[in-house]
């Protein structure tokens, strides 16, 4: 029964590879490694480190949100963001997982488990609510830009319905706790005791970070800082592969391919859906789709390069962690 399900991730992985190798094909793939061989050394290091910067920004605004009190430094959470992106990425447990992930590497650097799920929470709460900000906006200059494309109505109605959503979540987490530790105390009488006891203090800590509206609200902002920058890393890209798009160009672009991805979070990498959305979207702005795809490669690329080192130097951790437990 659970079989098939493993499989999915797998299959639309897969999908996912043919639908790229279908557009390199069709587009021509001698232009498309034209254009990603005409990409300098220092255009890509740029790009790079453009993604590194906003990986710091993104550790920020889950710092504001741990409890003073914690163990979590700084760069421990640049390092826990680094591997929630990583796994959440390339291995196929999809985002959840990453988050999962994330959470239990400042767990076993100390970070007690209330505040480490309840900061990663809370810290997916204000990104997301960021994030809707920022396809709005992008939606607007879409709008402006390309009045009559057929994407802005099926855009509109999904923003609006993640708008929904995002209230719907920032309810569950202030007062979820009480309904689910209800559940477990009808469910499992006295053995369900240990199970509330955990919701308790997870709630006590989502309590508490939501006392605190000023560091809500931060967070919150630098992290719609961070979406701008995900467009200032998509404009360094076109213009590294020789498009002179420009930056509201970068933004609308940017903005609407995350609205597109979002809808396919259940495929690791969301792989050809990445592709197919370049293509769609730098086609509104008159860019060539050979460079669309060599766009969407080279940020590939650019994801592999940080994700690698990234996943083998947790892996060791992990590895050594199993070791001294054995011993």
């Amino acid at each position: 029964m659970n079989k098939p399900r493993r499989l999915l991730p797998a299959a639309f992985a897969l999908a996912g590879i043919a639908v790229i190798t279908g557009l390199v094909i069709y587009f021509g793939a001698g232009d498309v490694l034209k254009s990603l061989t005409s990409v300098k050394i220092s255009g890509f290091a740029a790009y790079v480190g453009a993604q590194l910067v906003i990986t710091l920004g993104l550790a920020l605004c889950w710092r504001m949100l741990l409890r003073s009190k914690s163990k979590g430094s700084f760069w421990l959470l640049v390092w826990g963001r680094l591997v929630r992106d990583a796994t959440g990425e390339f291995l196929p447990f999809s985002q959840v997982g990453g988050y999962v992930v994330g959470a239990r590497v400042i767990t076993l650097s100390g970070v007690t488990v209330p505040d480490s799920i309840a900061s990663t929470l809370a810290d997916i709460t204000t990104e997301f609510l960021a994030q809707l900000i920022f396809v709005g906006i992008g939606l607007s200059i879409m709008a402006h830009l390309a009045p009559h494309n057929e994407l802005l109505v099926p855009v509109a109605i999904g923003l609006s319905i993640a708008m929904v959503m995002c209230v719907g979540l920032i309810i569950a987490q202030q007062g979820g706790g009480k309904i689910f530790r209800a559940i477990a105390q009808r469910l499992a009488g006295e053995q369900g005791d240990g199970a509330v006891l955990h919701m308790d203090r997870l709630q006590a800590a989502l309590d508490d970070i939501y006392r605190r509206r000023d560091r809500l609200a931060l967070a919150s902002f630098f992290h719609l800082v961070c979406w701008f920058g995900t467009a200032t890393a998509s404009f360094i890209g076109f213009h590294a592969l020789g498009v002179p798009l420009s930056y509201i160009d970068a933004i609308a672009i940017e903005a609407m391919l995350h609205a597109i991805l979002a809808l396919a979070f259940f495929i690791p990498g969301r792989v050809g859906i990445q592709e197919a959305a370049y293509t769609i979207l730098a086609g509104i702005f008159g860019v060539p789709p050979e460079i669309a795809i060599s766009l969407s490669l080279l940020r590939r690329a650019r994801d592999f390069v940080i994700a690698v080192p990234v996943l083998l130097a947790w892996q060791g951790l992990e590895a050594r962690r199993l070791r001294m437990a054995a011993q």
